[in-house]
């Protein structure tokens, strides 16, 4: 027993009385579960059960007793501090440790009107820093109308909770505060891009090579721009230099260049955008039954040219997925013939360039072999004639340019 243990015990034997007024007594540094068993022996003198998660406790307690403080509600009240409490029954004291309870976080709505962005996007970003909950609400429909915190992501409960003008924030008053100061820094203008294009039908041979190859070589010869091995790829050729216009009068002046269509497409960061030039022909679809009588639908198939983009701008970077599509319909004549045959030649890329850089992407071909006839016109038909054949190619050479909207 250490010397402080000693002095605790002595201390109170030499005590006239342990409840009399006028005794002062301390405890310095020791052991809770000591200082219990020495209290109720030598200063309650009662009874007592301690739990035996204390038994073990290894916390060191010191405290001072003067004659002008009640010992027992002194004592209850230290070990209060500490978690413990006293539980007096039949005459017995039952210390046993208990977990307070945790006083409830007072919540707050907080309502934002977005200034730039959607009440989607916002929620979105923020929904994972914080632990409240955000929720959407019309203006139409007042603040009473908020819908459901525990909406399940996906169901129409969460389409409500994201498709109002109001973001509604329910959480603390911290978290409110915290939210006040990010708000500004994510709801800001959402950038633009503008996406020029030229979509070229290129008529080549098979000496002259792709279309994308000709209109290279028709670049570096005329307008003196290199091309380097890291821009050109099998389908793609990329520009850090030059004009638009300027590529387009180029290629306007040769005969085997013909312009197809001319998008002019401004779209904000991460939105798709299409133009479309064409018909909606009617084909057979599904046949339902009605009655046991079979009903033929008739669905519309757009046909024509189809350009779609998608950009994503970063600092530095615009990353731009393209979905270019000609097509037409034609007459089946094998399997369903009431119901014509879509052609079509399609390229789905996603490319990354910089503000303002050109490029020509090229990939979509169709290949014919035309049959002529060689001889001399002043003999008869049949006398030293003879046939040749000519490969020809048809590419889809499309021209495009991404530039950031200035603001």
């Amino acid at each position: 027993m250490k010397l402080s243990h000693l002095f605790f015990c002595f201390y109170l034997m030499f005590s006239s009385s342990v409840f009399a007024k006028g005794i002062t007594y301390e405890v310095n540094a020791i052991p809770l579960p000591q200082a219990l068993n020495l209290l109720y022996l030598h200063v309650f003198d009662k009874p007592f059960m301690m739990a035996p998660e204390l038994a073990t406790d290894t916390r060191l307690v010191s405290f001072r007793i003067t004659p002008d403080i009640d010992e027992r509600a002194f004592i209850k009240r230290y070990l209060g501090n500490m978690n413990i409490a006293i539980y007096p029954r039949n005459g017995i004291d039952y210390i046993a440790p208990f977990t307070p309870k945790t006083p409830p976080v007072k919540r707050e709505s907080y309502l934002y009107q977005p200034k730039y962005r959607s009440v989607e996007y916002l929620s979105d970003v923020l929904r994972g820093q914080f632990s409240g909950n955000f929720n959407a609400s019309a203006q139409s429909l007042g603040v009473g109308n908020i819908a459901p915190e525990n909406a399940v992501s996906g169901s129409a409960s969460d389409f409500l909770n994201r498709s109002g003008d109001v973001l509604v924030y329910y959480g603390t008053k911290d978290d409110i505060q915290r939210l006040q100061r990010l708000l500004p820094e994510i709801d800001t203008i959402t950038e633009e891009v503008i996406v020029s294009a030229y979509v070229f039908e290129v008529q080549t041979t098979e000496r002259n090579g792709s279309g994308l190859a000709l209109a290279a070589k028709l670049v570096s010869g005329k307008l003196n721009i290199g091309i380097g091995s890291e821009s050109g790829f099998d389908n793609f050729v990329r520009f850090s230099t030059g004009s638009l216009d300027a590529f387009y009068e180029l290629f306007r002046t040769d005969s085997r260049f013909h312009v197809v269509s001319s998008p002019r497409l401004r779209v904000r960061n991460g939105a798709k955008a299409s133009f479309s030039v064409g018909s909606d022909v009617p084909v057979l679809g599904q046949i339902s039954y009605s009655d046991n009588k079979p009903i033929q639908s008739i669905e519309y198939r757009s046909s024509g040219i189809i350009l779609s983009v998608q950009p994503k701008i970063r600092q530095h970077l615009i990353e731009l997925s393209i979905d270019q599509q000609l097509s037409n319909f034609a007459k089946t004549d094998t399997g369903v013939n009431n119901s014509p045959t879509l052609i079509k030649r399609q390229v789905n890329t996603e490319v990354s360039l910089a503000d303002g850089d050109i490029i020509l992407l090229g990939g979509l071909a169709e290949n014919k072999v035309s049959e002529a006839e060689t001889g001399f016109s002043f003999l008869p038909k049949n006398w030293f004639t003879g046939t040749s054949d000519e490969d020809s190619k048809t590419d889809i050479l499309i021209m495009l340019q991404v530039k950031k909207v200035s603001r």
